[in-house]
């Protein structure tokens, strides 16, 4: 593939500027206008969730909000559980907080839960781009994702596909971090230091010489995996939740065939599929994730076993098993923070595999494609049946 297409690389050269906006746009004068300080004091139960790229950023925060919200229940669910299946307490329902992210706002299992929560005297908060969405329709407060769009005049870059994730992930991370303050789990200080951990995290990811890095090892990469049957994700704690978005970057980017588990089940289950060799199997792995020994000890039976493993780490080669390809990033303090970040490489080899595969985003976008269209009434993600269950 010659003069390969650069575009990806190049839209994420733009994230720290756009980083350091966010964290410093969310305020607490802005957040405490999305819903009001004496509501979050009072709550001692939260339920957060999402779909897609939204649910990837609930359980991104889910560790650091489970800090903030220290001795209260805190739960990442799946929307269809918070839908449908979701048993919520009858004494004192305002007191459970329940958070719904979805950029869009208008599918419809988002607005099943937030209108199930809300009829349960919940207090419900949703986190999205459109205000005017029928499920923020549905919600007591809204705390608005600012997504810029691209700049008149700019080349298309795909960076773009996984902004609704970087500012819901931000978004949910500042909310979170306010609610500390307020819950005194937190302080003013440590908060302006997490903003700098963040930008100075995302501006060292983003430089020129780490992305013109990782963007060719990818590459080179890309060339040998694009032929695999398919491809396995796996991480622990908030390396889970880049396994998983990475999960979904693949589906859309090439429409590969793919599997993800967390470091300690991934060795009960995924451990035994057959045609190991023809598999791409890629472990997130951070030094500073709980879960980190582990993850090693998984990335050694997998090269054992036969399998062809890619690491994403901020850590060296020499801390896994000899033979694995390990691409390396930035560290940054606390693993919260990961997330923010170390999706990269996976988007960046999703992607070269689609343009080597010559498979269009989403397997095309337009109208003839009747799973991406709303015609034809397959893809029911807007026009599914609303119930609300007691």
């Amino acid at each position: 593939m010659e003069n390969r297409d650069n575009n990806l690389k190049n839209g994420f050269e733009g994230y720290p500027e756009f980083a350091e906006k966010i964290v410093n746009m969310l305020t607490d004068g802005r957040i405490s206008k999305a819903i009001p300080e004496d509501k979050i004091r009072k709550i001692r139960r939260v339920v957060i969730t999402g779909n897609g790229d939204s649910y990837s950023a609930a359980l991104a925060t889910r560790e650091f909000n489970s800090r903030m919200f220290m001795n209260r229940d805190y739960h990442a669910l799946r929307c269809i559980d918070v839908a449908r299946h979701f048993v919520y307490p009858t004494e004192h329902p305002e007191e459970t907080l329940v958070i719904v992210i979805s950029v869009s706002g208008g599918g419809s299992r988002v607005t099943e839960a937030m209108k199930r929560a809300t009829m349960k005297g919940c207090t419900t908060l949703a986190i999205t781009g459109h205000p005017e969405s029928r499920m923020a329709a549905e919600a007591q407060h809204i705390l608005k994702i600012e997504i810029d769009p691209p700049k008149p005049g700019t080349p298309y870059t795909p960076a773009n596909q996984t902004k609704s994730y970087f500012t819901a992930l931000l978004t949910t991370i500042m909310f979170g971090a306010y609610a500390g303050i307020l819950l005194g789990t937190f302080t003013s200080e440590k908060l302006d230091a997490l903003k700098k951990e963040i930008v100075d995290y995302v501006r060292n990811v983003c430089s020129s010489s780490v992305l013109d890095r990782v963007d060719d090892q990818m590459y080179e990469l890309a060339k040998t995996w694009k032929d695999y049957l398919g491809f396995g994700f796996v991480g622990g704690g908030s390396d889970f939740s880049t396994a998983y978005f990475g999960v979904a970057k693949f589906f859309e980017l090439n429409g590969s065939l793919n599997c993800l588990n967390d470091s300690e089940d991934w060795c009960h289950i995924d451990y035994f599929q057959k045609d190991r060799d023809k598999i791409g199997t890629i472990f997130v792995a951070s030094k500073n994730c709980a879960s980190f020994s582990r993850t090693v000890e998984s990335i050694a039976s997998a090269k054992k076993s036969g399998r062809n493993v890619l690491v994403v780490s901020d850590a060296g080669k020499e801390e896994f098993y000899e033979g694995v390809e390990v691409v390396t990033l930035p560290a940054t303090e606390h693993d919260y923070v990961n997330p923010i970040m170390n999706f990269i490489p996976l988007f960046m080899l999703g992607n070269y595999i689609a343009l080597l595969r010559n498979y269009p985003y989403f397997g095309g976008t337009g109208d003839d494609n009747p799973l991406f269209s709303q015609s034809g009434n397959i893809n029911t993600i807007k026009s599914s049946k609303i119930v609300i269950v007691d």
